[in-house]
């Protein structure tokens, strides 16, 4: 079946998330004399992925994501600070240091001239355009949605209508999603009625209820799959 248009969500698929987080908690840990180890970020991860899938699924508002991760991992490292303090810093921090996933701007360049491209994220949306700007993924692309500015997130139909209505009109047979997240991103396409590619470049086991229809495990992939799916 022909793609024609293809979303991409960016953080943990175009941007490489975990490695612009970690280089900017490590930077406030120093700045502050906290012990900054690799299991202090596994913390941190896993904090994190708890509190965002349960925002997306509608369990807790996003400020509460952004307020309570600290202030959870703190009370695990027994750090007395305030985490809404470090939150600030951190989004300073993060905003300043986007990093592409590898093979991304050159995927980018490749599909543009043959796909209509669209970034569809749930991330906060002063340090997205701050780092879209930095990077500049809004010249690789045709256009960008993100949650805060739409009033609905990942995965909920209500974000994907809003993305839907703004794009160029195509049948949902020739879009494909790609993205990182299971909850947030191929949910969001099985909802949506959307093809779904699942990068998952840890080899992470499918785990819930989103089904994907493709999966690949590096970016440079997704050039070769889509070729086949239009053969």
């Amino acid at each position: 079946m022909k793609i024609s248009t293809i979303l991409f969500d960016a953080d943990g698929t175009l941007w490489d998330f975990d490695a612009s987080a970690k280089r900017s908690i490590e930077t406030i840990f120093n700045r502050r004399g906290y012990q900054f180890t690799d299991e202090v970020f596994d913390r941190y991860e896993k904090i994190n992925k708890g509190l965002w899938e349960r925002y997306e699924r509608g369990e807790m508002p996003r400020d509460r994501v952004l307020t309570e991760r600290f202030d959870m991992l703190f009370a695990e490292l027994g750090i007395n600070a305030e985490g809404a303090a470090f939150e600030d810093e951190f989004r300073t921090e993060l905003e300043n240091c986007p990093i592409w996933m590898d093979g991304a701007q050159e995927l980018l360049t490749e599909l543009r001239p043959h796909f209509k491209i669209y970034i569809v994220t749930n991330g906060v949306s002063s340090t997205q355009h701050k780092r879209i700007a930095l990077t500049g993924l809004d010249r690789c692309v045709d256009d960008i949605f993100i949650s805060d500015e739409i009033g609905a997130q990942k995965p909920h139909p209500a974000f994907f209508d809003h993305v839907f209505a703004h794009i160029e009109p195509c049948p949902k047979e020739e879009i494909l999603l790609v993205g990182d997240s299971l909850s947030a991103d191929i949910l969001g396409a099985n909802r949506s009625g959307i093809r779904s590619c699942w990068f998952n470049p840890a080899h992470q086991p499918l785990t819930g209820e989103a089904r994907p229809d493709h999966e690949i495990h590096t970016l440079r992939e997704l050039n070769g799959l889509i070729h086949s799916l239009e053969s």
